[in-house]
């Protein structure tokens, strides 16, 4: 799967459904190249609109639960 494609695809929480957003960038190993984690954008609030802070959120590669055809359904360690 290409890159371009992972970024068009919505992040969603498996346990409670709620959308953390779209992939923004990525962690690579150093040692052997892969992707460790996805920073995700979260989805901005009304009010964050003008706000030119964006928080993202780091979704390791071991809390993917499905890779869907629009969404990637993600279970977080708690």
């Amino acid at each position: 799967m290409k890159f371009t494609e992972i970024q068009e695809k919505e992040f969603i929480d498996a346990g409670n459904g709620k959308m953390l957003g779209f992939v923004s960038d990525a962690k690579i190993s150093k040692e052997n190249g892969m992707i460790e984690a996805f920073l995700v954008a979260q989805p901005k609030k009304m009010l964050d609109l003008f706000s030119s802070d964006s928080s993202t959120i780091t979704i390791a590669i071991q809390d993917i639960h499905v890779v869907g055809k629009d969404v990637v359904l993600v279970k977080r360690g708690n």
